[in-house]
């Protein structure tokens, strides 16, 4: 008998727990969210640099729309295995909003912590770091960290990584492996940006991010199963990543000066990311839904 909506709600997700169940943990279903979100990225962002003398405006558009491909490939995967019901059942899980206000703090400033640190030690060291761009624009620097939420990575991946692929993976393999394998997958899907130019990945070097981002893989997985399955903590951690750097100049520059303090700050997610690998139990809630 073909279940209807109600069982394919039950089939698909529930919203007491962070862990997709049924048709939508398929490892195909997996694979094929990996696929969408991979041609999506890539189609878009092979095609900006092509379009950029002509067009410009065209190819900064094709590079953001790009950075949406894991969250719109985990929309359709939900939609086409749950349908509509699925899909709201799906959103209200990620969306889970209490979670407790030390959970989002967390999430905001610990990248700048690290960041600090990062360039606190370089400086020690004999270094010197270069003028934050955000001296003496506060009100510029407020609003680069809207406009990283809404366009610069968080809404256009975290549903498709956090949100879809890393629960499926973790009910098979627990988290600590689902969380280094997504964070290889995470930075192999960055890959086309450094052959761009103008990105942040273009004058990175590609061993230091991979191993930047699988360390953040980790991160994001333990503060993910800490807060019940809620998205919204680890879309403030990816905005906070993402634009801290603004204020506090730890990145490389475009002519490839200032490498100590991003291998500094790498080195610091590195050492936390193991941590919390090495703790003597799984992440609270792995699996059960339950708030600590």
């Amino acid at each position: 008998m073909t279940p209807g909506p109600s069982e394919a709600l039950g089939n698909v997700m529930t919203a007491e727990t962070p862990v997709p169940r049924g048709q939508a943990g398929h490892p195909a279903s997996l694979f094929a969210c990996f696929m969408l979100a991979c041609a999506w990225a890539g189609s878009c962002w092979l095609l900006s640099p092509l379009l950029k003398a002509g067009t410009p405006m065209v190819a900064t558009a094709l590079v953001l729309i790009g950075g949406f491909g894991p969250s719109l490939a985990a929309v359709a995967v939900v939609t086409h295995q749950g349908g509509w019901v699925g899909l709201r059942c799906w959103l209200k899980r990620c969306l889970q909003w209490r979670v407790g206000w030390r959970w989002i703090a967390l999430a905001f400033f610990f990248p700048a912590a690290c960041m600090a640190l990062a360039g606190w030690a370089h400086v020690a060291l004999g270094g010197t770091l270069p003028d934050s761009p955000a001296s003496g624009h506060v009100a510029l620097a407020a609003a680069n960290f809207i406009l990283v939420f809404l366009v610069g990575g968080p809404l256009g991946e975290e549903f498709g990584w956090r949100g879809y692929a890393g629960p499926v993976m973790q009910r098979r393999w627990g988290w600590r492996v689902s969380s280094l394998v997504l964070g290889g997958v995470w930075a192999l899907w960055h890959l086309p940006l450094f052959y761009s130019v103008d990105t942040a990945q273009s004058h990175l070097p590609m061993g230091w991010y991979a191993l930047s981002v699988i360390a953040s893989s980790v991160l994001f997985s333990w503060l993910y199963n800490r807060t019940g399955g809620s998205v919204l903590p680890v879309l403030m951690l990816h905005t906070a990543v993402n634009a801290w750097p603004l204020v506090i100049p730890v990145m490389v520059m475009p002519d490839g000066s200032n490498l100590r303090p991003f291998q500094l700050m790498v080195g610091i997610l590195v050492f936390t990311a193991l941590l919390l690998l090495l703790r003597g139990g799984p992440a609270p809630n792995e699996g059960t839904g339950r708030r600590p």
